[in-house]
């Protein structure tokens, strides 16, 4: 159970109330193209696009104002030393191009960069003295998600602020389950429900509606993201490091001494996940039966060690079926449960990086890989 008691809700967060907001949540870009489309051409409300629609936006509004009225609070807030900008507040001549630190990405959202790689985006952040706080909004009923990603952005913040301690400002949503599951480090506000219906009028009648200009505060406490000195953390150079320690050349044994350390354990709460060699497509078909594949023969199957939520590890396969699709292979007590990837996202980009430096070597048989399997599950 969350047990930090610091920072208290305001009023004005607890109801939601944007009366002192003026017109500032107009100036966020919202995705709201297709919702427009759904509203004028007369789609009911309780069609499943529309439902879908509007919650995408309800959850992009919702983030807005928490963040709006977060800034507020962090002005007024004697306990709050320096607050981040972001969206329309921060400054445009950010440090946009440079390839790491922590910056801002093309939404305006603060993320930490790592040669040019988006690792990780936080919804605000701000230091009370020496305490970092990051920030994560969300409607979403359970956030069994969102105390999954709060490992991976935990783990990384101690790394970029060794010398800071570390804690999360969660703001839920009234109805959200799991509040009381979040880590000690975690403070947890939980808001009235969200009607997004007046913003979004607004929105719809843009030309007919003519906005107040940003108002924008004054406070030494306000900061831009790429001002602040971080400890640089090389994502792919690591992830690199750990796959060319993970195995014994020769044995294909794991070392495990290295990989159960401290240090590379923190490093695995960031990836979620490590490398440590490839198999063939015709190990793959031994292992898991060809019946069980809907894709034909690949070049190589990447072999990777996940964490599972309770912090147990298992043996996972990722493959490239074709250019636009990469297929995750997990092998499960009820069977075979085969994934795709977002093409766009960090496990795309993650085995293009080990398909660069993977190695002959660095195939794995399927005697050695069964023996892996058996190791990776008996680990704590």
């Amino acid at each position: 159970m969350a047990k930090n008691t610091e920072l208290k809700i305001s009023k004005d967060m607890k109801t939601l109330n944007i009366e002192s907001l003026k017109d500032n949540l107009l100036h966020y870009d919202y995705n709201t193209r297709y919702l427009l489309s759904l509203i004028k051409k007369g789609v009911p409300k309780d069609d499943p696009h529309f439902i879908s629609s509007f919650n995408g936006f309800r959850g992009e509004l919702f983030e807005n104002i928490t963040y709006e009225l977060l800034l507020q609070y962090a002005i007024k807030n004697d306990q709050i030393t320096q607050f981040i900008l972001k969206g329309p507040h921060q400054n445009l001549k950010d440090a946009n191009n440079a390839k790491f630190g922590l910056l801002m990405d093309r939404k305006q959202q603060i993320v930490y960069k790592a040669g040019y790689k988006d690792v990780s985006e936080y919804d605000a952040m701000f230091f009370c003295g020496n305490t970092l706080y990051f920030v994560e909004c969300t409607i979403v009923v359970s956030t069994m998600g969102l105390r999954k990603r709060l490992r991976k952005k935990y783990a990384l913040l101690s790394l970029l602020f060794p010398n800071h301690e570390i804690k999360a400002l969660i703001i839920l949503s009234q109805g959200a389950t799991g509040i009381h599951k979040f880590p000690d480090f975690a403070t947890v506000w939980v808001t009235d429900t969200l009607d997004p219906t007046a913003i979004l009028d607004k929105i719809a009648q843009a030309d007919n509606y003519k906005k107040e200009k940003l108002n924008r505060y004054n406070s030494n406490k306000l900061i831009q993201a790429h001002d602040v000195k971080v400890n640089h953390f090389k994502y792919f150079d690591t992830l690199g490091w750990i796959f060319r320690k993970a195995l014994f050349k020769d044995t294909k044994m794991l070392n495990e001494k290295f990989l159960l350390s401290d240090k590379v354990n923190r490093y695995i709460e960031i990836f979620s996940k490590i490398y440590i060699g490839f198999i063939s497509y015709d190990t793959l078909v031994e292992l898991v039966g060809k019946e069980n594949l809907d894709f034909e023969e690949t070049n190589h199957v990447h072999v990777t060690i996940d964490k599972k939520d309770d912090g147990s590890y298992y043996v996972v396969f990722y493959t490239r079926v074709s250019k636009k699709r990469l297929t995750k292979i997990e092998i499960l007590d009820n069977g075979i449960k085969l994934s795709d990837k977002d093409p766009k996202g960090f496990t795309v980009a993650e085995t293009k990086f080990i398909d660069y430096i993977i190695k002959p070597f660095n195939e794995i048989n399927l005697k050695q890989i069964k023996n892996i399997q058996k190791r990776v599950l008996s680990w704590k």
